[in-house]
């Protein structure tokens, strides 16, 4: 996105338009330039610069990391607005390249001042604090309510450098708080077409409180700079400020620190860094998001490895509210009556799903969660009634049956101490109902029997079987009649038979033997 302001005015007259393929301004002797000329010089410039610059980087995106970073640990100190009948000036306290340090005359609590908050109609004078020794007795650790504090300062004199004293009371109420804000440190970003410088800042979301819920980014500023503004542009060729030659003027861009609110839409001038909600940081700005290369780098991803997840995303379903549910006591995630995550009013109408960290891959792009998110899931309240109604059961694997003789047991039965009972597969469709027919070749267990078409209750109808723990037989065959030994029945279980060329080994089934075949379940390799 090009620059918002016009410069197709009075008086740069730019008249810069790609559409007519300008690439350079051709000067020549004997002939005046044109303003106009020199203004559009840099538009042809800057346009070359924005196309590289979109086909590598996102709009808004950093180029050289400027570190964003959250607090929740912003120590504040409200001042009473009158010490000795005059208004507090906070801005005594700071000196930005030299740190002043404040004592408290009652707990001798000392710190540094990083900053400071003017008086408004509504808020005391206010100092930013780092501190870093207690109070005389070992244990104090923040200034008390009423107390004075006293500061030596750097002054500048006409006579040169001396040490002037700034003292004032604090608050006799909540003097000393911890807030939150945020900090980023210098970099640069790709903005507007441009590569933009941004300078190091803190923002304060509160002096209070530590559980605010905002969008931080920053706001994009452009500005048009006369030497009437400021001095420096004025000519210099003689070593200092020439006001009488004001010479041009600048298009100042500026990336300034601020806040939205959580459900602010206006992005028109905005480049989010970070989205904090109650207090917790929920997403963050990558380092780098590029244009066209990061497509092409993420098509390769996809093609290569598909979709996936570096650090799975895991769930967790709880009460909103402790409840009781059938003598059962539920910790729920929330208090009664407080506002959840999705702006619901807490209570036992809803469950709450926590989605944990994480980060995976989707197409090709990273996509990665640093903070735990809350979702309400209303609980259902209304319900239908059917009656007669035919449920489908899909329970996994089955085959089709026709010609059903009983059902087999497929739960507990009375007097019986193992449910889902054994059923013998044999290699010859049965001719006699209720008469195997054929040879066995292994067992199964049926879950769950489905009427599936044909006529119910007739020897045509089709029925689903629901199949599990099948187990086929192997035959190994002897060259004599097996040992007695390695018979086993039914009601000890088989005997484990192991090769003793291949390392093969299986379990006996049932009687175990026909002749000299022995009939083997839960092999592993294969007998030589």
């Amino acid at each position: 996105m090009a620059q918002n302001t016009d410069l197709n005015v009075a008086p740069y007259f730019d008249d810069y338009d790609e559409n007519d393929n300008f690439h350079r301004v051709l000067f020549r002797p004997g002939f005046a330039v044109q303003a106009r000329e020199l203004t559009t010089l840099q538009s042809i410039l800057q346009n070359q610069i924005e196309r590289h610059g979109n086909h590598v980087f996102k709009e808004g995106t950093v180029v050289i990391p400027g570190q964003v970073s959250y607090s929740g640990e912003y120590e504040t100190l409200s001042l009473q607005n009158i010490f000795n009948g005059e208004d507090v000036d906070p801005s005594q306290f700071y000196n930005a390249s030299d740190p002043v340090t404040i004592t408290g005359a009652t707990t001798g609590v000392k710190a540094y001042v990083i900053g400071y908050q003017d008086a408004t109609s509504t808020t005391p004078p206010i100092l930013y604090l780092n501190y870093y020794q207690t109070g005389s007795d070992n244990e104090t650790t923040v200034f008390a309510n009423g107390e004075n504090i006293s500061a030596d300062v750097p002054v500048t004199h006409t006579t040169g450098y001396a040490i002037g004293s700034a003292s004032a009371t604090t608050d006799v109420t909540s003097a000393s708080n911890t807030g939150s804000s945020v900090t980023i440190n210098e970099g640069i970003f790709f903005v507007r077409g441009s590569f933009v410088r941004v300078a190091e800042q803190t923002l304060v979301l509160s002096t209070n409180s530590t559980t605010e819920s905002a969008r931080v980014g920053l706001v994009v500023n452009e500005t048009l700079v006369t030497p009437e503004e400021d001095p420096t542009l004025t000519d210099n060729a003689r070593g200092s400020s020439n006001y009488a030659a004001k010479g041009a003027h600048r298009l100042k861009f500026t990336l300034t620190l601020t806040r939205l609110d959580e459900e602010s839409a206006d992005d028109g001038s905005f480049i989010e860094l970070m989205r904090i909600i109650n207090g917790v940081v929920q997403s963050e700005a990558r380092n780098t998001e590029y244009s066209v290369l990061g497509d092409t780098l993420a098509r390769r991803t996809y093609d290569e490895s598909g979709d996936y997840t570096v650090r799975p995303f895991t769930f967790e379903v709880k009460e909103s509210i402790n409840n009781s549910v059938g003598g059962v006591d539920y910790t729920g995630a929330y208090s009664t009556g407080v506002t959840t995550d999705d702006n619901n009013t807490a209570g036992e109408s809803f469950l709450s799903i926590l989605c944990s960290t994480g980060k995976a891959y989707v197409r090709g792009y990273e996509i990665e969660k640093i903070g735990i998110t809350r979702k309400d899931i209303q609980k259902a309240r209304s319900f239908n009634t059917v009656s007669g109604g035919i449920t489908n059961l899909e329970l996994g694997n089955y085959v089709k049956i026709e010609n059903l003789y009983n059902i087999p047991d497929i739960g507990n039965i009375s007097g019986e101490t193992t449910p889902y009972k054994e059923v013998k597969i044999y290699d010859t469709a049965t001719s006699s109902r209720g008469s195997a027919s054929g040879n066995q070749i292994g067992t199964t267990r049926i879950r769950a029997v489905q009427y599936l078409s044909g006529t119910s209750g007739q020897v045509s109808a089709i029925y689903r079987a629901y199949l599990f723990d099948t187990r086929m037989f192997t035959k190994l065959t002897m060259s004599g009649t097996p040992s007695p030994t390695i018979v086993a029945n039914e009601a000890t279980g088989g005997q484990k038979v192991t090769g003793v060329t291949s390392g093969s080994t299986g379990y006996v089934y049932g009687s175990g033997t026909t002749g000299t075949a022995i009939y083997l379940t839960n092999v592993s390799g294969v007998f030589a």
